[in-house]
C-alpha cells in the first residue's frame, strides 16, 4: 500500500518527476501548446519548468512538515499527526495542465495519499503525460488514473 512507503521513497520519486520536467520542459511545452490550441512558442516551456518546484519543496520539506506536533493538553501528552487520508480527487481545468497537476500531486502523494485526477477533455495528451511522470523509477502508474 502506498501510505505504508517510507518519505525518503515518496521523496525519491518526486525527485524522479522533477528530473523528468526539467529534462523534457521543451518538448512537453510543444506538446502543450499544440494540445491548448496556442502556436508553437517557448511560452509553455517555463510552465513544465516551474512544476518542478512543487516537488523539491516537498521533497525537501515534507516529512519534517508531516511531522507530529505536540500540543498542551491537561492531563498528559497530545499531538496533532498528520496520516494519509487516502485517495484524494483533483478537478483540474485546462489552461494550465502541468502546473495544477503538479501543485496538488507533490503534497498529496508525499503525505501517502493517491491522487485521482479529473480534467477536461481539452487535455487527453496533457493526461497521459502527467501520468507518465508519476510512473517511472517505481512509481505505479495508478498512482494518476485514467479516468475519474
Amino acid at each position: 500500500m502506498y501510505r505504508r512507503t517510507s518519505f525518503a521513497d515518496r521523496a525519491r520519486w518526486l525527485s524522479a518527476a522533477a528530473d523528468i520536467l526539467e529534462a523534457e520542459q521543451d518538448r512537453l511545452g510543444r506538446v502543450m501548446d499544440a494540445r491548448n490550441g496556442g502556436r508553437t512558442s517557448a511560452r509553455r516551456g517555463p510552465e513544465v519548468a516551474k512544476c518542478a518546484g512543487p516537488a523539491a519543496t516537498t521533497r525537501e520539506h515534507g516529512e519534517r512538515l508531516l511531522a507530529d506536533e505536540p500540543v498542551e493538553a491537561w492531563p498528559g501528552r497530545s499531538f496533532i499527526r498528520y496520516q494519509p487520508i487516502g485517495p484524494v480527487l483533483a478537478v483540474m481545468p485546462w489552461n494550465f495542465p502541468f502546473w495544477q497537476v503538479f501543485r496538488f500531486a507533490a503534497p498529496a502523494l508525499m503525505a501517502g495519499n493517491v491522487g485521482l485526477l479529473k480534467t477536461c477533455v481539452q487535455c487527453a495528451a496533457m493526461r497521459a503525460r502527467n501520468r507518465g511522470h508519476h510512473s517511472p523509477r517505481g512509481v505505479s502508474a495508478g498512482r494518476i488514473p485514467k479516468r475519474c
